[in-house]
């Protein structure tokens, strides 16, 4: 499972770098393309990036991963919303949509890991105590 997360995380982070930097880099093109104000283009780039980011710090701190993959996955549900909402989820909103499953994805491996780790709290139960 550990193998699985550090692959996706590390995959996930390339694709949410590239397109965070170019959202930052070449603004003006997704302005003209999403019909978002540049400074909201901007913001959405450093989201994706700070993700990227926290996605490969989560490969030391499990907790950072897993908080960066939930806010990848809250963005992309919303850019996936913002693409159904204009009628163009094929073809334009299909990188929203991929990489709203590897943000699904990578929040699910991060679940997961976290429950069978090494040391990973269990639930406790108590014995069944008897009535008086």
């Amino acid at each position: 499972m550990r193998v699985a997360l550090g692959v996706v995380s590390v995959l996930g982070a390339v694709a949410f770098l590239a397109i965070g930097g170019g959202k930052i880099v070449s603004t003006a093109t997704f302005v003209e393309q999403l019909g978002l104000p540049a400074a909201l283009v901007v913001v959405i780039g450093l989201l994706e990036v700070a993700g990227a980011l926290g996605l490969l710090a989560g490969l030391r701190v499990r907790a950072i991963g897993l908080a960066a993959s939930v806010g990848l996955l809250l963005l992309l549900l919303g850019a996936v919303g913002f693409h159904v909402l204009r009628g163009d989820l094929v073809p334009a909103g299909t990188s929203a949509l991929v990489l709203l499953v590897v943000a699904g994805a990578l929040t699910a491996l991060h679940v997961i890991s976290a429950r069978t780790a090494p040391g990973a709290r269990t639930p406790v139960t108590e014995p069944a105590r008897e009535a008086p």
